[in-house]
């Protein structure tokens, strides 16, 4: 049975549907909090992130609050610049949610930049004309609606693919060789992650979109059902690349 590791830089940024996905899929994944310092497979005793790729069939690393510049702050994320790396020279699929993808854009030296305000809440977006020839975008409309929560955003990749554009910036999804991908935007939140967010970090993002406490609910109403099959399509996508 595939196995893939999970990077998961916030506690309360967990692979939420991404990871109910995966399992619907009949893939086992391991979890690691870097900053938590918990791992799934190993809860008593946190090992770390692994030196290297090891059995792992491919790589996901997920979201969280800091920048992906932060290296002198947080050691791991050099660590999974250099895991992203590995991954990608074996030709084995990696997968950046948010933060993850600025972590990729910034391994294969990417700039990451602070937009002028919060993009956050449900957006729709645009297929760029690769996007549209993608594998990571088969059977996915034109025109997605995804979250959003970032204040930073990546551009000028080397060698990066943009595929979805739209929004607050115009690379929202972009591919460095054949199966490293990084998303902007989510694909994993449910409406109690959000919640979460705002209880941890409301009063940094609330006033850039106070829609998030005015009508989150009725978002996830309009949106839910729609965005969660797109999660389960792009996950199911980027699965069938291992």
């Amino acid at each position: 049975m595939k196995r893939i590791l999970i990077i998961v830089p916030e506690l309360v940024a967990p692979p939420g549907l991404l990871g109910q996905a995966l399992i619907e899929q009949g893939v086992r994944y391991d979890t690691v909090f870097p900053v938590g310092r918990f791992a799934s497979q190993s809860p008593m005793n946190y090992p770390g992130l692994p030196e290297g790729p090891g059995g792992y069939a491919g790589l996901i690393v997920m979201g969280g609050p800091m920048s992906a510049r932060d290296e002198h702050v947080y050691p791991f994320l050099t660590e999974t610049m250099a895991l992203i790396r590995a991954f990608t020279a074996l030709g084995r699929p990696v997968l950046g949610v948010c933060l993850g993808a600025q972590i990729i854009a910034h391994a294969f030296g990417g700039e990451i930049y602070r937009m002028s305000r919060l993009e956050s809440g449900f957006r729709q977006l645009a297929l760029t004309a690769e996007g549209k020839i993608d594998p990571l975008f088969k059977d996915i409309a034109e025109l997605l609606t995804t979250f959003e929560n970032h204040y930073e955003a990546t551009r000028g990749t080397p060698g990066a693919v943009a595929l979805v554009t739209g929004g607050a910036c115009p690379v929202q999804a972009f591919r460095v060789g054949p199966k490293t991908y990084g998303v902007q935007f989510h694909i994993e939140v449910t409406i109690d992650i959000v919640r979460d967010w705002i209880r941890m970090f409301g009063q940094d993002f609330c006033r850039d979109e106070p829609r998030l406490l005015t009508d989150l609910d009725q978002q996830f109403e309009t949106h839910f059902a729609d965005y969660a099959e797109v999660c389960r399509t792009l996950t199911r996508n980027w699965l069938a690349l291992t």
